[in-house]
């Protein structure tokens, strides 16, 4: 019978710990998601009364957002907005950011390593302190109220990290293959969408992902932007279920259920794209 030396006691042991604190980890991240879920199926009253425990009863009038449209609160319309704005400003985004990214990896650039310099510092720039002077340039090209006020600043602020990330990548891309690619008669534009991006869209959906997140939750932008119930997103939207003296806890949670799925379906959709692209930098060779 094999006995058990104490480095392998020891191993034994480091790997049940490691494994407990991701189960714990797991549990802490995923409980909110639940108890949101939950407390969607309870009354107003019992969701802030008895705020932890379980429906005893599942309350599907919360779901029922049709009644809630004569007080102006729209969910589908907030929805249908969210997806618009997001949508049109990913599809900006990407293809700037992918063609300047490559441009500065790959391309001779004069002074792209200043380039590289001024978008790091504009990462840390806080952009909502510039929420002032961009709200009086949309004010004075009558763009308050449209669809555009939100997708070209949520463009511009993302623009830095996304250049800045798939350059790192786009620096590591064999020049082999490009090269190769050359030989056999293709141009640079050509190169860059047969070759290099079916390899690079690890990275690119990583960035996507993360970018998403960031325009689909916005919050003070829209709420500054768009005045009108009919051009509201749904973070805002979500507000009037506010009101001066009461809150309906109860249908803001099933509301909030539904503007949660998008990010899970899109994190579903882009699962394997999204790890393989966290861990193309670890792999070398």
């Amino acid at each position: 019978m094999r006995k058990f030396k104490r480095n392998d006691l020891g191993g034994l042991f480091s790997n049940t710990v490691i494994e407990a604190a991701l189960l714990l980890w797991v549990i802490v991240q995923m409980y909110p998601i639940f108890w949101l879920f939950m407390s969607s199926f309870k009354p107003s009253n019992l969701v802030r009364a008895r705020i932890f425990d379980l429906p005893k009863s599942f309350y599907f009038a919360n779901y029922n957002f049709a009644k809630f449209n004569e007080e102006g609160i729209t969910i589908l319309i907030y929805l249908k907005n969210s997806a618009i704005v997001t949508g049109v400003s990913l599809v900006i985004l990407m293809i700037t950011s992918v063609l300047a990214a490559y441009g500065i990896a790959k391309l001779k650039v004069p002074g792209k390593n200043i380039l590289i310099v001024i978008l790091l510092a504009l990462i840390g720039v806080p952009v909502h302190a510039l929420m002032i002077p961009i709200f009086y340039f949309f004010v004075r090209l009558d763009m308050i109220n449209s669809y555009w006020s939100l997708i070209f600043p949520y463009v511009a602020f993302n623009i830095p990290f996304a250049v800045v990330v798939l350059q790192t990548f786009f620096r590591q891309f064999p020049n082999e293959l490009i090269e190769a690619a050359k030989i056999d008669g293709c141009g640079n534009l050509r190169t860059f969408f047969s070759v290099v991006i079916p390899v690079s869209l690890g990275a690119i959906f990583s960035v996507l992902v993360v970018c998403f997140l960031a325009i689909w939750n916005e919050f003070l932008f829209s709420l500054v932007m768009m005045r009108n119930n009919e051009v509201k997103t749904l973070p805002v939207g979500l507000m009037g279920f506010k009101g001066r003296y009461i809150v309906e806890w109860g249908p803001m949670m099933a509301a909030l259920v539904i503007a949660i799925i998008p990010t899970i379906v899109f994190y579903i959709i882009f699962n394997r794209s999204l790890l393989k692209g966290i861990s193309a930098g670890a792999i070398k060779g």
